[in-house]
C-alpha cells in the first residue's frame, strides 16, 4: 500500500497498461488513476480527493450493464410481443449477483495484483485492508468509476470494460452448463436438448407416447390431430407434457418444449405460462386446452425414447 498523493511514473505507467489489458480501455489522466486508488483513510490524514464518488459511479455502472449483458442471454420477446425472462425473475436476480458479488470483484483485484496499489492511511495500513474482500471489490468498483469519468461516459467504453474485466461472456456460459440450464431453448431444437440432458443423466430419457387421427380425429378446421404425451422424470421430479396440433412433428417437439420449460422453470415465449398438463399448438402458438379430457396411455399409442418424427 501507498503512502504519497500520487502514483510515481513508474507505477502510473504499470497500473495504466494492466487496466488498459483487462478492461480495453487506457486512463488517460493521472489524477484521475491516482484518485481511484486513493482510499478516504488517506485523504483525512494527509490530503487530496478520496475514490469514494467513483466506488459510487462504478458500483451504478456494474449493476447497469450485468443487467444488460444477462438481459441479452435471459429474456427475449415472446409470441405476443410480450418481453419476457427465459429464466425465472429470482434466477436472473440471483445470476446478476453472482456476477458482480463482492467476492467476485475482490477475486479479480487479486487476480490483477493490484491491491498493493492502494493509497491509504495508516490507521487502513495498520489493519492491512489490502486483504479485505469488501475493501477490494471497493477498488473494482472504483476504477469502473473512473474509466466512466476519464472515458466521458462513452457507453461503448464502459460495456466492453465490464464485459472484458468481468469476463461475462464465458462465465455466464460457464454458469449456464453447470447448472444444465438450455438457455438458448426454442421449439426447434427442443427435442435435442432433452435428450442431450437425459444422456448427461439429468434426467430419465424421455418416453415419447403418440396417437394420431384415428384415436383423436380432426379439428374444426379438417387438420388431423395428433397428440404427444412426453413425460420425463429423476430423483427430484416426474413431469409429463400432452401436446395436440396437426402434425405429429409438431406435437413432439412441443411437448419435449413444455418439459423442458417446467423442468428449468423457463418462460413459454409461444404463449402461456402456466404449467398445465394438456396443450394445444396451432398458428405459432402453444396454449394450454382447459376443456379437453386426458388421454389416457393406450390411446396415445406407441410408446419410445426420442424417436424420429417427420
Amino acid at each position: 500500500m501507498k503512502h504519497q498523493t500520487y502514483f510515481s511514473k513508474q507505477d502510473a505507467c504499470h497500473l495504466r497498461t494492466l487496466i488498459k489489458e483487462k478492461t480495453g480501455y487506457l486512463i488517460r489522466s493521472t489524477y484521475i488513476l491516482s484518485q481511484a486508488f486513493r482510499r478516504r483513510s488517506y485523504t483525512a490524514e494527509v490530503e487530496g480527493k478520496s475514490n469514494e464518488m467513483f466506488e459510487f459511479i462504478g458500483d451504478r455502472v456494474l449493476d447497469y450493464y450485468a443487467v444488460k449483458i444477462v438481459s441479452e442471454r435471459c429474456v427475449a420477446m415472446n409470441i405476443e410481443g410480450s418481453y419476457t425472462f427465459r429464466i425465472r425473475e429470482n434466477q436472473f436476480t440471483a445470476l446478476k449477483q453472482e456476477l458482480v458479488s463482492n467476492e467476485v470483484l475482490s477475486a479479480i483485484i487479486d487476480e490483477w495484483q493490484i491491491a498493493e496499489y492502494m493509497i491509504v492511511g495508516k490507521s487502513d495500513e495498520r489493519n492491512r485492508v489490502d486483504l479485505e474482500v469488501k475493501v477490494k471489490a471497493d477498488l473494482f468498483e472504483s476504477i469502473i468509476g473512473a474509466i466512466a469519468v476519464d472515458a466521458n461516459w462513452d457507453p461503448a467504453v464502459l460495456e466492453t470494460a465490464v464485459r472484458q474485466a468481468l469476463r461475462l461472456d464465458e462465465r455466464i456460459q460457464s454458469i449456464v452448463e453447470s447448472d444444465y440450464r438450455p438457455m438458448n431453448l426454442s421449439m426447434e431444437n427442443a427435442v435435442t436438448v432433452l435428450k442431450e440432458l437425459a444422456e448427461k443423466e439429468v434426467c430419465r430419457m424421455p418416453i415419447y407416447r403418440i396417437s394420431g387421427p384415428d384415436a383423436l380425429g380432426y379439428d374444426r378446421d379438417g387438420n388431423p390431430i395428433w397428440g404427444c404425451n412426453c413425460d420425463t422424470a429423476n430423483d427430484r421430479t416426474g413431469i409429463g407434457r400432452l401436446v395436440w396440433a396437426s402434425s405429429k412433428k409438431d406435437a413432439k417437439k412441443a411437448a419435449a418444449y413444455l418439459v423442458l420449460c417446467e423442468h428449468f422453470g423457463l418462460q413459454n415465449l409461444y404463449g402461456d405460462s402456466s404449467f398445465y398438463p394438456i396443450w394445444i399448438y396451432k398458428d405459432g402458438k402453444l396454449m394450454p386446452e382447459n376443456k379437453c379430457p386426458l388421454i389416457s396411455p393406450k390411446a396415445c399409442g406407441k410408446e419410445s425414447e426420442n424417436e424420429d418424427v417427420e
